[in-house]
């Protein structure tokens, strides 16, 4: 599969070191500079561009990390990679660069959905531009009002030295009362392996309990799983070709955990995708899954939900992850073995 690269003309820049307070730029033109609080802060870049046939792009670059967010449709973002990598989410090439479709795209990238799944809601078009403001080191977009789910989905995303912030929010713009969850999902290109955690309670006490959702076209023989006693390994390059046979696609799986951890990886090649997250009490839209992956042949699904929240008009849910990208990482198979490993980056993150 052939992706679009980054590397499209740039109409504008703005440079910003990171730690100011620089509130609204309405210039994208503008250069300002700022002292960063720490030395070891980087200027954040931010960049307007076209990128794979859109022309309203915006490009945020550390010096070590990569970020091309759309906003032509979405709030859509599309590429993240290390620099010079290759970008870690996958694509649909045939969706690229289109607007004002009249069904639901995939696309591929990032996208914020709204939970519990339902086709009317959570796959309400986002295929209308959004409005953009330069913050310090990022980006705030808001889309346009969905009708169908009777909200506006808005996403603030801040580039550090180290890692992205990302801030979904969901706000009822109707006359009455909602309940959705915020449900972010990238999209991860293919040949990779994922791992979310499997909370380990206290053994000795009978009442304890853990869950692991599976949807009904989800079977644990699939040999893309490899399940433990504290870590869900999910192998996107071991899935099986797609059966010619009526009904769900055969290479379709999908499987969740109530963990509490707040945390989920994916390695592909060398480059591990990390991200992390408070777990908010409450109910759960899916099963009370708080971390989820579907996959099929073509890509996986790294997902995970806040708590189902009960919207009064104009009133707003919120979800707060962090990103990290880490080049030249090994995860061995076996489950010791990698959970060593894999804690060792629980450790060096923290969603502040």
């Amino acid at each position: 599969m052939t992706r679009p690269t980054s590397t499209c003309g740039r109409e504008a820049r703005c440079r910003v070191d990171v730690g100011a307070r620089l509130g609204r730029v309405r210039d994208v033109r503008a250069v300002a500079r700022f002292m960063p609080i720490t030395a070891q802060s980087r200027a954040v870049i931010i960049d307007k561009l076209e990128y794979a046939g859109w022309r309203d792009c915006y490009r945020l670059d550390n010096g070590t990390m990569e970020v091309v967010v759309v906003a032509d449709v979405g709030p859509r973002i599309m590429d993240v990679r290390l620099r010079g990598g290759e970008n870690v989410l996958f694509q649909v090439p045939e969706q690229l660069g289109g607007v004002g479709e009249g069904s639901f795209q995939v696309r591929g990238g990032w996208r914020l959905w709204v939970a519990p799944e339902d086709p009317a809601t959570t796959c309400a078009l986002d295929n209308a531009s959004c409005s953009v403001e330069i913050l310090d080191g990022g980006l705030r977009l808001v889309g346009p009002a969905q009708e169908a789910a009777g909200i506006v989905k808005e996403v603030e995303l801040r580039l550090s030295h180290e890692r992205l912030r990302l801030v979904s929010r969901v706000r009822n713009v109707g006359t009455t009362t909602r309940r959705y969850a915020c449900w972010s999902v990238p999209m991860m290109r293919p040949g990779g392996r994922a791992f979310i955690p499997l909370d380990v309670g206290n053994a000795r006490d009978y009442a304890t309990l853990r869950r692991l959702v599976l949807w009904s076209y989800t079977s644990l023989s699939d040999p893309r799983y490899h399940i433990g006693a504290g870590l869900v390994q999910v192998d996107q390059g071991a899935i099986e070709p797609k059966r010619d046979e009526p009904g769900r696609p055969s290479d379709e799986s999908k499987l969740g955990t109530d963990s509490k951890q707040g945390w989920a990886g994916y390695l592909v090649d060398d480059t591990l995708f990390w991200k992390r997250w408070h777990v908010q009490p409450g109910l759960y839209p899916h099963g009370d899954a708080t971390t989820e992956i579907f996959s099929n042949r073509e890509l996986l699904e790294l997902e995970h939900l806040g708590p189902l929240t009960t919207l009064q008009p104009g009133d707003t849910a919120e979800l707060v992850e962090d990103w990290w990208l880490f080049g030249g990482v090994t995860v061995p198979t076996e489950e010791h073995a990698a959970l060593a490993v894999l804690r060792d980056y629980v450790r060096r993150t923290r969603p502040d």
